[in-house]
């Protein structure tokens, strides 16, 4: 399996990452890239775009999804609670605790809310896919509409009790971590 970072465009600049597997499959999660960037990794990789996974439902991680949609003919993955409230139709609910499988991609996906009702963390591999739930040295705000910095604290904690400390932090902005930094590093989760 390969993994790729793509950027969102600005002024939120989101992190959208495609796994690509040797049986032809492609997953996305978020969708705020050039789709043209999209293509041209599929076209190299010999795969077709399985599913759009989205972490959470904000605008900024899913900028291009209707041309990506359009484009690719895949499903969307969303939590339905964003779902509802961001008014999204034709998306496939997660499952907490739930595994999802395209072609050799393997996904654990569990309810992580608090940035959003919504809000699913993934895990493949050596990766967590986490939004805007954890950021490197940080968390995401909870002052939008259905956020709650409580309920992002029991989440965090979920994370913890269930992320490796050798797992790779992948979020929806700015830099990378590991769950190992975090625990030692970010304040918000040495509170907990």
């Amino acid at each position: 399996m390969k993994a790729y970072h793509l950027m969102g465009k600005a002024p939120y600049y989101t992190n959208c990452f495609m796994l690509t597997d040797n049986k032809g499959c492609a997953v996305l999660i978020d969708c705020s890239a050039d789709i043209e960037k999209i293509k041209a990794i599929l076209e190299n990789d010999r795969c077709r775009l399985s599913a759009i996974l989205l972490t959470h439902g904000h605008q900024d991680h899913r900028e291009t999804l209707d041309q990506a949609v359009a484009e690719f003919d895949c499903p969307v993955y969303l939590g339905e609670e964003d779902a509802a409230q961001f008014g999204l139709e034709n998306t496939i609910a997660y499952e907490d605790l739930g595994n999802l499988l395209f072609g050799e991609i393997r996904l654990h996906t569990f309810h992580t809310p608090g940035h959003t009702p919504g809000g699913y963390c993934l895990m493949c591999e050596n990766m967590l896919f986490c939004g805007d739930t954890l950021f490197a040295g940080t968390v995401g705000r909870t002052d939008f509409p259905g956020g709650s910095f409580e309920v992002l604290k029991e989440s965090l904690a979920r994370i913890v009790s269930k992320v490796p400390d050798e797992m790779q932090v992948l979020p929806g902005h700015n830099h990378f971590s590991t769950m190992k930094q975090e625990k030692e590093q970010n304040p918000y989760l040495r509170r907990l």
